[in-house]
C-alpha cells in the first residue's frame, strides 16, 4: 500500500480522450509534461495502486489504450468516477473551467450505482445464508 497521487490529463491532439495517470509526488499543474497537454484534476489516495484499478473498473467501458491509460469520456464523467470511489482519498487540485453542478450530478449518479449494487449483494448473500440455514435445518 503506497499513497500516491491520480491525475486526469486531456491533450489537445486527443479531443474526447482523457488519460488517467498516478505519481508519487505531487504534479506540477504549470503547463504539463508535453505541449498541449494539461492535467485537470488531481487526487491524493493511500493506496495509489488500489485507486487507479478502481478507476480502471469503472471507466472500463471506455478505455481506447490500456499501456497509455486512455479512456473516451469527457472530463466530468472521469472525475465523477474518482470523486465517487469509495476509497479514502482527497482532492487535491482541479481545474476551475470544470462546471462543479455537472460534476455533482454525474458523482451522485456513480454513488447511486455503487449503492445498488451493493443491495444487490447483500441480497445474494442474505439469500445464500437462508439457503444455507436451511439445508443445515433439512428443511431443504
Amino acid at each position: 500500500m503506497q499513497p500516491g497521487y491520480l491525475y486526469l490529463e486531456t491533450h489537445n491532439k486527443h479531443p474526447g480522450l482523457v488519460r488517467c495517470l498516478t505519481l508519487d509526488r505531487m504534479p506540477s499543474t504549470e503547463g504539463g509534461s508535453v505541449a498541449g497537454a494539461g492535467i485537470r484534476y488531481i487526487a491524493r489516495f493511500n493506496d495509489i495502486d488500489a485507486a487507479q484499478m478502481h478507476v480502471q473498473n469503472e471507466l472500463r467501458h471506455a478505455l481506447v489504450d490500456i499501456d497509455e491509460h486512455l479512456y473516451r469520456v469527457d472530463v466530468a464523467t472521469a472525475v465523477a468516477a474518482v470523486e465517487a470511489d469509495e476509497l479514502r482519498h482527497e482532492r487535491v487540485w482541479m481545474d476551475i473551467t470544470l462546471d462543479n453542478a455537472e460534476l455533482r450530478s454525474r458523482t451522485d449518479d456513480y454513488v447511486a450505482k455503487h449503492n445498488r449494487q451493493n443491495a444487490i449483494w447483500r441480497w445474494v448473500g442474505m439469500i445464500a445464508l437462508g439457503w444455507l440455514l436451511l439445508g443445515l435445518l433439512g428443511i431443504f
